[in-house]
């Protein structure tokens, strides 16, 4: 009975396939059908959160940081963006002692070599203020091109 499925699955995609399918073909394919923006090279976002009053000095860290990020992956800083929230309330290990969760979202240039940068950029950066480098989390995000939105469309077109 399940092979049967299948082959009318098959036979019914070889007909006519699913819309798409169909689109994802045209678009990629068709010079006209992509946008713009799928060529350009990405969004990388870094948002920090810390428990640490950054106070007259936050603009200067996300300005800062946000040269880290376009020298680390090789990105227009113009497509960088950067969210600090400090004085959070927060723990880590059961401690409120200093401490920042962060995560960075970047079209490709997610890997250990400039991961590395952008967290011990980060640790630079707010080690002035009481945090620990072993209190400090990042996350990295490789994320597809049709997960990202800018300007009425995604990267993918």
């Amino acid at each position: 009975m399940i092979s049967k499925l299948f082959i009318l699955l098959q036979l019914t995609l070889a007909i006519s396939p699913p819309v798409s399918l169909v689109s994802a073909f045209t678009m990629s394919s068709s010079p006209i059908g992509r946008h713009p923006h799928c060529e350009l090279p990405g969004d990388p976002s870094l948002i920090l959160q810390t428990n640490v009053d950054l106070g007259e000095n936050k603009v200067r860290i996300m300005k800062d940081l946000s040269a880290l990020v376009a020298k680390s992956l090789g990105k227009p800083e113009s497509y960088v963006a950067i969210s600090i929230t400090d004085n959070v309330s927060m723990l880590f290990g059961g401690t409120d002692a200093p401490l920042a969760l962060g995560c960075l979202y970047s079209l490709g240039s997610i890997n250990m070599e400039n991961n590395g940068k952008v967290q011990a950029g980060v640790t630079d950066a707010l080690g002035p203020f009481g945090v620990a480098e072993n209190r400090i989390y990042i996350n990295f995000f490789d994320v597809p091109r049709e997960n990202v939105g800018w300007n009425r469309a995604t990267f993918a077109g």
